[in-house]
């Protein structure tokens, strides 16, 4: 039951901050974090470590960088264990410190980690925290100006997780094919980059989720860009 009342808060939370009211979802994480952070039950450890994530991630959405860091280091100090939910409760938390670790310009830190979650993930057999770890990776090389390192794990994310039906994986998907087009564009290449926006119209155009369809209108629009009427 307790488990429950912690997933329920925690999930909560993200749904509020999902909408751009990530100061109204801190309370409900330090609600989880008060409550339960002493509890030695794997499922409550999973909760406890999400609101530490998840706390973090709303500080980072808050312009908050540097305050968001201890929150992932706390959540993975706390993931220590072999059971698989707490394995990737920690991948996760990785990822989002080397998403801050990259907006604070600290980018030779960033890809070392990146590389590091990768190849834990794999080992784990964890696709999403892989894929992020993917994306991220190629989008602070882009960053840097290394667009000839970037492109091929674009492509990476797209070979190796394309064909999946998990939701968690899919925006992940379309986002490497569309920040791949972008630096086709930027490359002057400007073929390979409508093949790319193709792709994005052809994998989403009709999907369920209104963020994918989105991401394909954009596509769209950007094709028209290189080839008016």
């Amino acid at each position: 039951m307790s488990e429950q009342v912690a997933k329920e808060l925690v999930d909560k939370g993200v749904g509020l901050s999902d909408v751009n009211k990530s100061e109204e979802a801190l309370p409900l994480y330090d609600e989880v974090i008060q409550k339960f952070g002493g509890s030695k039950e794997a499922g409550l450890r999973v909760q406890v470590v999400r609101a530490f994530t998840n706390k973090g991630i709303a500080l980072h959405r808050m312009q908050k960088p540097l305050e968001a860091l201890p929150f992932y280091d706390e959540a993975i100090k706390r993931s220590e264990g072999s059971e698989p939910a707490l394995r990737e409760a920690a991948a996760r938390a990785l990822l989002q410190k080397a998403n801050v670790l990259r907006d604070l310009n600290q980018n030779d830190n960033a890809l070392i980690l990146c590389s590091d979650l990768i190849k834990g993930a794999a080992a784990a057999a964890l696709p999403v925290p892989v894929a992020g770890a993917l994306f991220t990776m190629a989008d602070t090389l882009a960053n840097l100006g290394r667009q000839d390192e970037a492109l091929p794990l674009y492509d990476e994310v797209v070979q190796r997780f394309g064909a999946s039906s998990d939701p968690a994986l899919k925006p992940l998907v379309a986002g490497a094919l569309f920040s791949k087009s972008m630096l086709l564009r930027f490359k002057n290449r400007p073929q390979e980059a409508v093949a790319a926006y193709d792709e994005i119209i052809k994998r989403f155009g009709d999907a369920s989720e209104p963020h994918l369809r989105n991401m394909a209108v954009m596509a769209q629009q950007s094709k028209n860009e290189l080839q008016p009427k």
